[in-house]
């Protein structure tokens, strides 16, 4: 049985994310935790974030429900924090059913994505947001990582060090984020555009997608549960919990903006929304290449005689 919780993180992608935050010679690689970057990032206010936050504070203002936020994020917390038992529990071979694991994400979710729908939150920041570049992308994470908001990953059940390895696959992956996913939605080529008549603001699909693969991940592991290995379903338990990591701290910028916090600055709203909406982007896109894209190198070398059905048959 596989043990681990964390996307295996290579040295050289801790070693990239920190020297990305300019703090490559002062944090050792190998047991870097999420206080030690943020003791040695210096928290210098950003210009073009500050200018990103504001125009999406000024939209919202006034409309936006803070206790349901609250609310949501409580559920969301105490829902992703049981994820890593999923990968102690192994593979769903044995149950005549789905289990319900990572659904329970999706449903906690739903009422905040449902409010944001209603009070125009994702055409602001769709509006607002600029084109997620690596340098931007750069630019949010470092803004973060000073940020308080970085508790609310341990909120999540991330350890001090499995925050680092969560914000290096951002780090690791901005460049796949600007060339390939993460373009503003004014900027899509119409004749690109196939099977839909209309195109939804590039935030409103980063969320409402998250929460389409997460209804659909209990399924696909119980149906495909033949062809898949522990490696596999330990990686998409990863996968989950950063796109649920990704819609909490999107929910923790828009509790701010409903709240009209004076301590958090224009700048680390948008450092928060952006840091969510790139995790959101690079979780999905893992995710289908980890537990849905099966190659034969991948799948499980397993015949039917190896699953076992309730009461301990074989098929």
């Amino acid at each position: 049985m596989v043990q681990h919780n964390s996307r295996p993180i290579s040295e050289k992608e801790r070693r990239e994310f920190l020297r990305m935050l300019g703090v490559g010679g002062t944090v050792a690689v190998g047991s870097a935790s999420i206080d030690d970057v943020r003791e040695a990032v210096t928290g210098q206010q950003s210009n073009e974030l500050a200018s990103v936050g504001e125009a999406i504070r000024d939209d919202l203002a006034g409309s936006v429900n803070a206790d349901l936020l609250t609310q949501v994020q409580r559920n969301l917390a105490v829902t992703a924090s049981d994820l890593p038992a999923v990968v102690d529990r192994g593979l769903p071979t044995d149950v005549t059913e789905p289990r319900e694991e990572f659904t329970p994400l999706a449903e906690a979710v739903q009422p905040a994505y449902d409010h944001l729908v209603d009070v125009g939150f994702f055409e602001s920041t769709s509006e607002n947001l600029p084109e997620f570049t690596p340098a931007y992308i750069e630019e949010s994470v470092r803004r973060f990582v000073a940020t308080d908001s970085v508790a609310n990953l341990e909120e999540l059940g991330f350890s001090k060090q499995e925050q680092v390895d969560l914000l290096a696959t951002v780090a690791s992956h901005r460049e796949r984020i600007g060339d390939r996913h993460w373009v503003t939605t004014d900027k899509l080529k119409r004749g690109d555009v196939q099977f839909a008549e209309e195109v939804p603001p590039m935030t409103k699909a980063a969320t409402g997608g998250a929460l389409l693969w997460l209804e659909d991940l209990d399924h696909h592991l119980w149906q495909k549960a033949l062809l898949l290995t522990d490696d596999i379903l330990a990686d998409a338990t990863w996968d989950a919990r950063a796109m649920a990591a990704g819609i909490q701290l999107v929910t923790e910028g828009a509790r701010h903006i409903a709240e009209q916090s004076e301590t958090f600055a224009d700048d680390e709203l948008a450092g928060v929304l952006s840091s969510g909406y790139a995790l959101q982007a690079v979780a999905q896109n893992l995710l289908r290449e980890d537990a849905y894209w099966l190659t034969e190198e991948k799948r499980a070398d397993r015949t039917h005689e190896d699953i076992a059905l309730p009461g301990g048959d074989s098929l």
